[in-house]
């Protein structure tokens, strides 16, 4: 913890171009690091080292797709920050979303762009069984497992006897290997955070006006404040469809039902904890006009690795994000809705520098290379 003289020692520093950062400011970034995750009570295999093992054998693997040519990994590339790089996902077909990095995931309080589930394993069967994802039916999904020579035992070791009248509990099951792995996906202590703990040469001083702009003036942290630098919510910030035109995908609005009738949630029965906080906030989500259009507000952890950018990928680079919220004058809004908070930003080219510069520095190393193939 930064002591209090040195938190004066920042707040007189200054020259060569290099930000002084009031005490004020200090108690911002002190709020925005270290990352933390907070344990999921609805998932009791989250920290369990073979269901982990089970979901990381599983993402790699291609059989569990219908044209076996399809993993979890083809759209979550590891050596890409776990992203494709593509504007919208392809699998077994086309998407019409981009595929978000899943490093870090298991910080976020709503899943998929639209947040149609609310659990970091209410996704996974939702995507292995979508037509144009994996189009793989969770029947055969267990049938690889039981049949496999390394997995059978792997999940008679971690579930017991795999009983095949109670398909949904495989599924659920299955489910929850996955987000154990998923959430052993570590990626969050960045040089940002080097310069919070008290390195005040841990990011150039570029990346200092960047954050400064971005913590002050720039008004960034409307949406992405906290150690994951993000609200969480969902916003429709104007960026319209990848073929032009009026806004197209409901996003938030059509998720709300979707949620409401989503068999894995935190609070079904396929939940460990169906009583807590995360369900009892779930049951009271009520769809919104204004959530027409929004989606959500992303993790700038690891950004500068995780192009293209929106739901869509709309916007190819940081720069282009930039020049969006600097102009806003190709601003796509629904008839009855928008973003009121969003003002253009009017930045000068050196500000746009040192806020790719502030963004670059919150890139991490990816987790332990073991994580990032299938297991041995």
């Amino acid at each position: 913890m930064l002591t209090t003289t040195l938190l004066l020692a920042f707040a007189a520093s200054g020259g060569d171009g290099v930000p002084a950062f009031t005490q004020d400011e200090w108690l911002v970034l002190r709020s925005m690091s270290p990352a933390v995750l907070i344990p999921d009570t609805t998932n009791a295999y989250e920290k369990n080292e073979n269901a982990a093992l089970l979901g990381q054998h599983i993402f790699f693997d291609k059989r569990f797709s219908s044209n076996k040519e399809v993993s979890c990994a083809t759209c979550h590339e590891p050596d890409k920050y776990f992203t494709d790089g593509k504007q919208i996902a392809v699998g077994t077909g086309k998407t019409t979303r981009n595929s978000p990095t899943v490093l870090n995931a298991a910080h976020q309080r709503w899943f998929f762009w639209d947040g149609r589930t609310d659990t970091l394993w209410g996704q996974p069967i939702q995507t292995m069984e979508h037509p144009a994802e994996m189009n793989i039916p969770r029947k055969e999904i267990a049938e690889i497992i039981e049949i496999d020579s390394t997995l059978g035992p792997l999940w008679i070791k971690t579930f017991g006897n795999m009983d095949e009248s109670d398909i949904d509990t495989i599924a659920s099951n299955v489910a929850k290997s996955l987000a154990a792995y998923i959430t052993k996906l570590d990626s969050s202590h960045a040089p940002f955070d080097d310069f919070v703990a008290g390195d005040k040469n841990a990011i150039s001083a570029s990346a200092q006006r960047g954050l400064k702009y971005f913590i002050g003036d720039g008004g960034c942290l409307r949406c992405h404040f906290g150690p994951w630098i993000t609200d969480g919510a969902f916003h429709s910030v104007g960026v319209g469809p990848l073929d032009g035109g009026a806004l197209k995908d409901a996003g938030r609005a059509g998720a709300i039902d979707k949620l409401k009738i989503s068999q894995f949630t935190s609070g079904g029965i396929h939940s460990d904890d169906p009583n807590g906080t995360r369900a009892t906030i779930s049951k009271h989500i009520a769809k919104r006009r204004e959530d027409w259009g929004s989606f959500r507000t992303p993790s700038l952890r690891n950004v500068a690795k995780t192009a293209p950018y929106m739901h869509a990928g709309q916007l190819a680079t940081l720069g282009d994000v930039l020049e969006h919220y600097s102009t806003l004058e190709n601003f796509v809004s629904a008839d009855h809705h928008r973003e009121t908070i969003l003002e253009p930003l009017n930045l000068n080219e050196q500000q746009k520098t040192d806020l790719v510069a502030f963004l670059e520095s919150l890139t991490a190393p990816l987790p332990d290379e073991k994580l990032l193939k299938a297991p041995e």
